[in-house]
C-alpha cells in the first residue's frame, strides 16, 4: 500500500508569508511614491513665486518654451535639462498661473527656491 504526504497546513501557510515578507520592501516603496505624489500635488506654489515647470522626460526646451508661453509665464531660467524652465507671473497679472500651467500642459509646477531655482541651467 503506498501512502501520499499531504503538505500540511502550516508549510504553506509559511510558505506564502515568506512570499508576503519578500515583497514587503516593493508595498513600502510603493506607499511612499503615492504619498510623496500626493504631497506635491496638494502643495501648490505661491501665486508671485518663482516656479520650476516640468513636462514629460522627451519634451524638449521649445516645447516648454511654449507652454510657458501659452500660460502667459515669463520666462526666468532654461533648466539643466530640455523639460525644465523657471517662469515667473508677468508684471501686473492676478492670474493662477500654476493652473494655467497645468492647463497648457505642465506636468509638475513648483516653487523654485532663491532667484533662480534649484534646476536652473550652468552658468558659465
Amino acid at each position: 500500500m503506498m501512502v501520499e504526504r499531504l503538505p500540511s497546513g502550516g508549510e504553506q501557510a509559511g510558505g506564502r508569508a515568506a512570499h508576503w515578507r519578500s515583497l514587503r520592501p516593493a508595498a513600502l516603496l510603493l506607499v511612499a511614491s503615492l504619498v510623496g505624489t500626493a504631497a506635491l500635488g496638494i502643495v501648490a506654489p505661491r501665486p508671485a513665486a518663482t516656479m520650476a515647470v516640468i513636462g514629460a522626460p522627451w519634451w524638449d526646451a521649445p516645447r516648454m518654451a511654449a507652454i510657458a508661453i501659452a500660460a502667459g509665464a515669463r520666462l526666468v531660467d532654461a533648466g539643466r535639462f530640455g523639460n525644465v524652465l523657471i517662469v515667473r507671473r508677468g508684471e501686473g497679472e492676478d492670474t493662477d498661473l500654476a493652473a494655467a500651467l497645468y492647463t497648457a500642459g505642465a506636468w509638475l509646477v513648483l516653487d523654485a527656491p532663491g532667484p533662480r531655482g534649484c534646476l536652473a541651467g550652468f552658468s558659465g
